[in-house]
């Protein structure tokens, strides 16, 4: 099982945790609605996280080719992740230009953003079209990017 799949392990195994106990302590506070909502978030950080929900993100190699050939910006991103949950939906409609590369579905996309950032898996992580990698870019950043 490699580093990536096991990391998706651990984080959808989290979310079942903390979602368990904040089940639990909203059912003893007699907050049985909020324990329903509670629940359902945890549920759905869980499946977004899982290694057994099925990615239709790209391939590290086959974004890098589109990069090259069409300059296309690619991001490097994570499940569950608050920084590339929130860029991706503060891009809004420009996120459809973005190639998202998901580093836990793709063992060399992981291996690159490691490298890019002194063996640290930080995302999101995005390839500029001029080829510059920026490390949590900002919206700002990458609509800049995208009208240029």
């Amino acid at each position: 099982m490699s580093r990536s799949h096991r990391a998706r392990w651990r984080h959808a195994s989290l979310w079942a945790i903390v979602g368990l106990v904040g089940v639990g302590l909203l059912v003893a506070g007699n907050h049985p609605w909020l324990a329903f909502l509670a629940f359902a978030v945890a549920a759905l950080g869980a499946w977004l996280s899982s290694p057994m929900r099925s990615d239709r993100s790209l391939s590290h190699w086959d974004a890098q080719q589109r990069h090259v050939r069409d300059g296309s910006v690619v991001v490097y991103w994570r499940p569950g992740s608050f920084h590339c949950l929130r860029l991706r939906s503060a891009l809004g409609s420009a996120c459809r230009d973005v190639l998202w590369v998901n580093v836990w579905a793709d063992d060399e996309a992981a291996a690159f953003v490691r490298d890019v950032n002194g063996g640290v898996e930080i995302v999101p992580t995005a390839i500029l079209r001029n080829g510059d990698a920026v490390t949590q870019p900002t919206v700002h950043d990458l609509r800049t990017d995208l009208a240029a």
